[in-house]
């Protein structure tokens, strides 16, 4: 074993050793689940009662959940801009926290207004813990369990971008889970397979690109990680759809110069760049072989685990990338937004989450109407099978937040519900109280895709209002061939399996009070596409989320130009004069 990875291996055992501590302090929650909480609930409203916020609504005063929900009302982002303005412009401390901020996550918000989301140092000690570190241990637990042997040892490959600016005070700015691992940038090179200029790029490369290419080089690679499976799964078609000229790179130890904007952003690489024509011909024998069986674990043989998250609407991605990796397991990390890390995976495989009692207090609304919007439920409270919209008290001074996510639970660890991500209340479609969330479109969407005998790699859905009733046209993204003739009859298909995934809908269909849907074809890559232009346009690759609603003139403009031909709006209009399956 050379220097390089006994350095490699013993910082390996430390992450482990700090992974598991994480893992630890998960389990010991789960014995006292709502007491650990409640017990964070006081700890952040005795800190914070002198704050311009505390001292507004008594936290000095309270000293129970009930009175918490009596004395203070629920928020969104806008009962916190002022403060934040205030905090950016003038520098002032101490209105919604007193935990120092040591960053800000930007986001869209209502009305096209960005929002500035406040992280705390001890926010980002929480996300460090709990997503990053976490994954060592939980992939130590896996391998002694189920091979009897240590996690194998190797770099890995990080798809998560890391890039951020300044406010105008001076305080970073940038995705939380890109800046989780800037503290370990010392150590980065012994963890990760890309070199420095390629984790903390100055721009100027196609990072797609960079990151597969030395990845690829690495035969002893271990892992990958990422915050959403779409970056890994695009990555991995990447190299699918450009295996001859990596390969070809890494044999003569250059960089395509199409890959690079200029001399100037290959500087940087150059130092990294190593003849390795043994390690590509044997790229080379492997790619040849095809893609029919996984090729990861052909590439990688050392490859132990897969790390993003894959549920809600990240799951088709899971699913690609499954066809990539074969047998290797999943840790589905974290269910997590730019306000905070909610909950966390316990085992691979598994894409439950336990909640972080540590991390946020956490109050339920029952989105059935059974609950008292007074007194929402505490998490002793929840119900197995049961929806519920979840609101947050959190780290960095956002107290009673709704943040307008569906959780279900799907069971209990201990007196720790485990939940998944359901839906974004403001992703429903609700047009004659059919209610259709991004679950019912993903489960008709599988169904369909089995039925017309084409995996549908993407998707996405469009409100026709210039119809009456108004109807779903839901644009689909194949793998494979699907004729624009046959739009009659897949329309039909998507109807029936919609209807079954969601009997709401049904009912609405069957008094008329929605129209019949359509099924358009887009061009493959459409999505993968858009994310790009997104990067493009400056957003972070960390927050570059799936396309499921057409909400926006951009977003319509975009998805119905990369329609396949005879499948655009003329198509929509054609059917529409014809009157076509009318109502």
């Amino acid at each position: 074993m050379g220097v390089s990875k006994i350095i490699t291996w013993a910082m390996l055992r430390v992450m482990i050793s700090k992974g598991k501590a994480a893992l630890d302090k998960m389990e010991e929650n789960s014995h006292a689940a709502l007491k650990s909480n409640e017990a964070l609930l006081m700890k952040l409203l005795s800190d914070n009662k002198d704050t311009e916020y505390g001292k507004k609504y008594g936290f000095a005063d309270i000293h129970s959940i009930k009175e918490f929900q009596e004395k203070v009302p629920f928020s969104t982002y806008d009962d916190y801009a002022p403060y934040i303005e205030r905090m950016v412009k003038k520098g002032e401390k101490g209105l919604i926290t007193v935990y120092p901020v040591i960053q800000y996550a930007e986001t869209s918000g209502s009305i096209g207004v960005q929002k500035r989301i406040p992280l705390t140092d001890r926010a980002m000690k929480v996300y460090q813990d709990y997503s990053g570190i976490r994954m060592f241990d939980l992939a130590e637990k896996h391998y002694k369990e189920h091979f009897n042997r240590s996690v194998p040892v190797g770099r890995g490959l990080n798809a998560m971008e890391v890039e951020s600016t300044e406010m105008e005070d001076g305080t970073p700015r940038g995705s939380v889970s890109g800046s989780a691992i800037k503290k370990f940038k010392k150590v980065m090179p012994f963890f990760l397979t890309s070199p420095i200029p390629v984790i903390f790029p100055t721009g100027g490369m196609n990072m797609q690109y960079m990151r597969i290419r030395f990845a690829l080089e690495d035969r002893d690679m271990s892992y990958m990680v990422s915050s959403f499976m779409t970056n890994i799964s695009d990555m991995l078609n990447f190299m699918k759809n450009n295996w001859e000229m990596l390969v070809e790179d890494i044999e003569n130890g250059t960089v395509n110069p199409d890959m690079v904007k200029d001399e100037e952003s290959l500087k940087p690489i150059l130092p990294y760049l190593k003849k390795k024509p043994k390690r590509a011909e044997e790229l080379r024998k492997i790619f040849l072989e095809g893609f029919d069986t996984p090729i990861v674990p052909r590439l990688w043989p050392n490859l132990s685990y897969v790390c993003a998250i894959g549920t809600g609407g990240f799951a088709v991605y899971a699913e690609k990338v499954k066809q990539f990796i074969g047998d290797i397991p999943i840790d589905y990390s974290v269910y997590a937004a730019s306000e905070g890390i909610f909950a966390s995976a316990s085992a691979m495989n598994d894409p439950k989450y336990d909640l972080l009692t540590d991390s946020c207090f956490f109050e339920f609304l029952p989105t059935d109407g059974s609950g008292n919007e007074k007194y929402p439920l505490t998490l002793d409270k929840l119900e197995v099978g049961k929806e519920y919209e979840i609101i947050i008290t959190n780290l960095s001074g956002f107290y009673r937040y709704r943040i307008k996510d569906v959780i279900r639970v799907l069971g209990y660890h201990n007196e720790m519900p485990q939940i998944t991500f359901a839906y974004r209340i403001s992703q429903m479609v609700n047009l004659a109280a059919e209610k259709t969330t991004e679950e019912h479109l993903s489960v008709a969407v599988s169904d369909f895709s089995k039925e017309v005998g084409c995996q549908i790699d993407d998707y996405c859905l469009y409100i026709d209002y210039d119809v009456d009733p108004a109807r779903y046209v839901l644009l689909i993204e194949p793998d494979g061939v699907l004729s624009p003739d046959k739009i009659p009859e897949y329309s039909r298909i998507f109807e029936e399996k919609l209807c079954h995934a969601n009997k709401e809908y049904e009912v609405c269909r069957y008094d008329r009070s929605i129209g019949h849907p359509v099924v358009l074809i887009q061009q493959q890559q459409t999505h993968a596409l858009w994310r790009e232009y997104k990067l493009y346009k400056g957003a972070s690759q960390n927050q570059v989320k799936p396309v499921r609603i057409l909400d926006s003139p951009q977003k319509e403009k975009f998805f119905f130009g990369m329609l396949e031909e005879g499948s655009g709006r003329d198509m929509l209009l054609k059917l529409r004069d014809e009157g076509w399956w009318n109502a």
